[in-house]
């Protein structure tokens, strides 16, 4: 059984190295979010294998299996992964000094191994009787624990800016397709169980433990399987900001977040639903409510309160509910259904068939074929 075991995870690991320079060197899909996430693959294959199956302990007399015989790449998981992700999510520069700093220690660590290879080629030792084996083995747990508090902070910080895109989204942008975001909803919580198993591992640690768990390599099998399909739906996905035009961008930055003088009265609501029907405004593509509220010369705060408070609705459903009404109207008008569905969509302000499709499943929960008149 072992046996096996083994032999499929050398599969998984070679499968891994295969997606990890894949991503890396995509020309394709060439990004710098595409490019972390190889790197973040590369790292994590490595260390299964460094940590469990590497099937020798020596190279010559030089012992691999000793403390920083191997590069340790544990702190680069947090770092690689969050910064993978804000990559997606256009955040990179909030976090740009936690960033350095980690990818710093990271590098801190892994340099340990170098260092190690000198004090052997020089003097046939080792970092741990150089330093001592109490100093070498307290420095080793401390950078494992240090990377597992990382991972979990990093971890944390993904679900709130995930969260965070999502609120911006919906109250300030139309474009429904933004909101289809699971690829990257299943990317992020499949470092749950991960985190769930190293924890385990710490505590085995602690409790006297010594050597790997025996449920480990099967635990092993299931990640890395999760995380190639997740990791590969998330490598064919482009940034989340990335066909957002300039303007837009620079809207997003400088939302109006001062304090509203006038109150959201229903004279006001009525101003705004008038000024979306009778000018048709949902019918723009880029419309945000940024430029929304340029068109009705009205403040985009008290646009969002009035449309959450008396519509109980974000801005982006409401200005979706206006575009699907106006497509269904379209399709019944087709009687020779001499229209496409995509030539629907753009006439209704649909940005994309997929934006199309979300917001009838949406608000009707059937796709726009089903409203063709036979």
């Amino acid at each position: 059984m072992d046996q096996i075991a083994n032999v499929i995870i050398w599969v998984i690991v070679i499968q891994g190295v295969f997606l990890g320079f894949t991503y890396i060197f995509s020309k394709k899909s060439k990004s710098n979010a595409n490019k972390i996430l190889g790197f973040f693959l590369l790292a994590f294959v490595f260390e299964a294998l460094s940590s469990d199956f590497f099937p020798y302990n020596y190279i010559g007399s030089y012992l691999i299996g000793d403390y920083f015989g191997i590069p340790e790449v544990k702190l680069f998981f947090p770092v690689l992964f969050l910064h993978y992700v804000l990559e997606k999510l256009d955040r990179v520069s909030t976090y740009k000094i936690y960033l350095k700093v980690n990818y710093f220690l990271a590098i801190l660590i892994f340099c340990l191994t170098p260092l190690n290879i000198i004090f052997h080629l020089a003097s046939s030792t080792s970092i741990r009787y150089v330093f001592g084996v109490e100093l070498t083995n307290t420095l080793f747990m401390t950078s494992q624990y240090g990377a597992f508090l990382l991972t979990v902070t990093a971890f944390v910080i993904s679900i709130l800016e995930t969260y965070r895109y999502r609120t911006i989204v919906q109250n300030e942008f139309t474009d429904f397709a933004m909101l289809q975001i699971n690829w990257l909803w299943q990317f992020i919580l499949i470092l749950l169980p991960i985190i769930v198993l190293w924890g385990f591992e710490l505590a085995y640690v602690l409790s006297g433990g010594t050597g790997p768990s025996d449920y480990l390599s099967v635990t092993w099998i299931f990640i890395f399987i999760f995380l190639y399909f997740f990791s590969f739906k998330a490598f064919k996905n482009p940034n989340l900001f990335e066909h957002v035009p300039l303007y837009t961008l620079k809207e997003k930055e400088g939302r109006d977040d001062g304090k509203e003088n006038h109150p959201c009265t229903e004279d006001n609501s009525a101003r705004i639903i008038s000024a979306m029907e009778n000018r048709q405004l949902y019918l723009n593509e880029e419309l945000t409510l940024h430029t929304f509220a340029k068109e009705i010369n009205m403040s985009s705060r008290l646009i969002s309160s009035c449309i959450n408070k008396n519509m109980g609705v974000n801005f982006n459903e409401w200005v979706n509910h206006f575009r699907v009404e106006k497509a269904v109207e379209l399709i019944k008008s087709d009687v020779k259904n001499t229209l496409s569905i995509e030539g629907i969509g753009s006439d209704s302000g649909f940005k994309s068939r997929s934006a199309m499709y979300a917001a009838f499943k949406k608000k009707l929960g059937h796709s726009p074929g089903h409203y063709r008149k036979i």
